[in-house]
């Protein structure tokens, strides 16, 4: 969350699905999600790859504006996207630790 906060500063809130902002929408406090999503101002909700690329819109990354109109507008790509999310979803702590030992710079 500590990326999405960095890229989204000042344009979106983040609270984990524990802090309990997320009852009204659905989203019980004690259960775990498994995806990320995103609840808009106009009570729409994204998940999964979906809050990904609107997330990234919404940040005013142009590379997100373009990834959200392709995923709204192409069927093939949407599927393509839900299952590669799918994917690294279920692989979360895995890839984490791997991404932490590629990140951290080695003792010389």
């Amino acid at each position: 969350m500590e990326r999405w906060k960095r890229v989204g500063e000042g344009r979106l809130d983040f609270a984990p699905s524990q802090s309990g902002v997320g009852e009204p929408y659905g989203f019980p406090a004690a259960q775990a999600l498994g995806a990320i999503r995103l609840v808009e101002r106009n009570g729409q909700i994204q998940s999964g790859a979906a809050a990904v690329f609107r997330m990234m819109e919404l940040s005013g990354n142009r590379a997100g504006s373009a990834a959200w109109a392709i995923y709204k507008n192409f069927r093939f790509f949407r599927v393509l996207a839900d299952w590669g999310y799918a994917q690294v979803a279920a692989r979360r702590a895995t890839l984490s630790r791997l991404s932490c030992k590629i990140s951290t710079p080695r003792e010389q």
